[in-house]
């Protein structure tokens, strides 16, 4: 065969194989190269579908702080377009949250996890010295100049320097402890599992338990020598002598009652199947719940003067008998998030 033969069926070869050597060529890139430009971030949802929120604080600034599951805190105002989500560094479920007068934010939870911060991307964590067995933190407490923490297995801390440090005050007792007030001639009291209300009239460093019933109790709250402890299945205790004797109430719903509060004007409780009731005296009870507020559960209110917030399966506000969910319409998160 000749040169000019041999040349020319190796041009009709290489003629033939050319389109699919730029098709695999091609198939390479796709797999192997990276693209040049990047995708931009989605952002991230101020709500997720998992979210619950288990506690509420008002700072002086007017902000309210949720705390909540997988180490979320949601902070914002209703008349703001822009609210923030924070995720902090451990994922536990963030059980309570109160800010000081200066806007130190401490937030506790499961595993004996405490943060302080000021809201903005630096959070301090502490683990606090807590039980193996049950070591959840279930409020904070800000209380005349001092951060409060209690929780399982009779945890109490103390911290008299906006959370930098922890004084343990914890009881030898296998119980937990819900929620902490004090009463005007500066007793403390805890409201506890198995209907046990202890008090301390040393600033914590002794407690003397006392058993009002069977029914759990989950929150207290004094206005004067007026106080009124929420319970268990729709229970709540009052008392007009500034504790020294308590009196047990049924109220008209059979729901395990969270919290309580006095709005300037009434008493009001919250907790399952959507349950909102007032009561001018602790004594008689009528349900103040308005449509759309749902049959979720509520474990947390703060009282603002022109309504209520809430916190639970979802957050938000009543005002002038009206539901109003939080975030508002239109809210974006924040973009200085960590």
């Amino acid at each position: 065969m000749g040169e000019t033969a041999m040349v020319g069926k190796t041009l009709g070869f290489l003629a033939q194989v050319a389109p699919w050597a730029v098709v695999s060529g091609l198939a390479y890139a796709a797999a192997f190269v990276k693209p040049g430009v990047q995708p931009l971030p989605l952002p991230q949802p101020l709500i997720e579908p998992r979210d619950r929120f288990y506690d509420v604080a008002r700072s002086g600034d007017g902000r309210f702080w949720f705390s909540g599951s997988h180490g979320v805190v949601l902070e914002g105002t209703p008349d703001s377009a822009q609210w923030h989500r924070f995720t902090l560094p451990e994922p536990v479920n963030l059980q309570g949250v109160a800010a000081s007068d200066d806007g130190i934010i401490v937030t506790a939870g499961n595993e004996g996890w405490v943060f302080t911060g000021t809201g903005g991307e630096d959070w301090q964590a502490q683990h606090l010295p807590v039980s193996d067995v049950a070591g959840k933190l279930v409020d904070v407490i800000w209380l005349d100049g001092q951060f409060w923490v209690i929780g399982e297995m009779g945890a109490v801390f103390r911290s008299d320097d906006d959370g930098q440090n922890w004084v343990d005050l914890g009881m030898d007792e296998d119980i937990s402890l819900n929620d902490l007030a004090r009463s005007p001639d500066g007793t403390l009291w805890i409201a506890a599992e198995f209907g046990t209300l202890f008090r301390s009239k040393d600033g914590g460093a002794t407690w003397t338990g006392t058993e009002l019933g069977a029914e759990s109790l989950r929150a207290l709250a004094f206005h004067g020598d007026d106080g009124v402890i929420a319970a268990n299945g729709g229970v709540v205790y009052r008392t007009a002598d500034g504790g020294q004797s308590w009196r047990r109430v049924q109220t008209p719903s059979r729901e395990h009652l969270y919290d309580v509060a006095w709005d300037g004007q009434r008493w009001v409780v919250t907790g399952n199947g959507g349950s909102l009731l007032a009561s001018d005296d602790g004594a008689e009870w009528t349900s103040i719940a308005p449509d759309g507020l749902g049959s979720g559960y509520y474990t947390r209110l703060v009282t603002t003067g022109k309504g209520l917030v809430l916190a639970g399966q979802t957050i938000g506000e009543v005002v002038d008998g009206q539901w109003q969910p939080w975030p508002p319409a239109g809210a974006r998160n924040g973009e200085d998030q960590p």
